[in-house]
Parts: C-alpha cells; sequence; structure tokens
C-alpha cells in the first residue's frame, strides 16, 4: 500500500499556520513526516492529530 502524503505548505494552509511554524512542529517532533520522492510530506493522520493536540492544549490553558 502506497502511503499519501500532504505536502508541508499545504500542512500549513490545511491547519492557518505560516509554514515556519510548520517547520518548527516538525523539527520539534510534533508532526510526524516522511520522505516521497526527495519531498518531506506529512500524513493526513499525523496532521489531524496534531489538531486535535493542539485544540486540548488551547482549551486546557483556559
Amino acid at each position: 500500500m502506497l502511503k499519501q502524503g500532504i505536502s508541508l505548505a499545504e500542512a500549513a494552509k490545511r491547519l492557518g499556520v505560516s509554514q515556519s511554524d510548520l517547520y518548527v512542529a516538525v523539527q520539534k517532533g510534533q508532526i510526524s513526516t516522511f520522505r516521497r520522492d526527495r519531498r518531506t510530506v506529512v500524513l493526513p493522520g499525523a496532521l489531524k492529530d496534531y489538531q486535535i493536540r493542539r485544540s486540548l492544549i488551547s482549551e486546557y490553558k483556559l
């Protein structure tokens, strides 16, 4: 089964963050990525997991 992936630029758009913020999250290991055809991509599930964790943290801070 081939892994489908989302480009980092598209992932940033879907999250509503800048590409720089997304790269920081990737470097910190907050979003899982993999290499496909020499490009770094994000699995849709990893993106969804990050969104859930981020929303839980923002709710906790309230």
